[in-house]
């Protein structure tokens, strides 16, 4: 049996973050060095934090933040979704799709934005079409995780899926986050 939680950032406990950084390290420790809550891997920061757990073992993460960010000449309220983690033992068995469900109803209800966004890999795009994500071929400008300060343009994979808004009313433009992916 799955329980899910979802927690701002405030409510997270230090027993939280070490099983986040066991679960960050078991993926990315080798490439990326060791997680670290303070820095993560310097992407921005979730806000609102979705944990899958199962026998008190955290199974899936994923966390959003809200940002206003420029689409075209339009201002758009986005859920930037970031951090999306399923152990690797768990993979396939539903966690990932839980997580990111409970994400996009809170963006719907108590935590609510236009969109979700997330940017990702094009091995995964099928993943995220499957759970409700649609795929936008759109130039996308962001800051470099790496220096915080290089501007990077590219054409994605880009994903949003429906908050408070159809997918449908995504205005047409260039994408600029104003700061940080996650």
């Amino acid at each position: 049996m799955i329980s899910l939680d979802l927690r701002w950032t405030t409510e997270l406990t230090n027993y939280d973050y070490e099983d986040l950084a066991a679960l960050f390290d078991s993926e990315y420790e080798e490439g990326w060095g060791k997680w670290s809550p303070k820095t993560g891997y310097g992407y921005a920061r979730g806000e609102l934090h979705a944990l899958a757990r199962s026998r008190g073992q955290l199974l899936g993460y994923a966390a959003t933040a809200r940002r206003f960010i420029g689409v075209g000449r339009k201002e758009v309220l986005i859920a930037g979704t970031g951090g999306v983690i399923t152990r690797k033992d768990s993979r396939g068995t539903g966690v990932g799709r839980q997580v990111l469900a409970a994400l996009q109803e809170a963006n719907r209800e108590f935590a609510p934005a236009d969109f979700g966004f997330l940017g990702c890999r094009e091995a995964v795009v099928p993943f995220y079409e499957a759970c409700g994500y649609a795929r936008l071929h759109k130039l996308t400008k962001d800051v470099s995780p790496q220096d915080a300060m290089t501007v990077i343009r590219s054409n994605g994979p880009t994903m949003i899926c429906a908050g408070t808004k159809p997918i449908s009313s995504w205005p047409d433009g260039t994408i600029d986050l104003r700061g940080l992916p996650w």
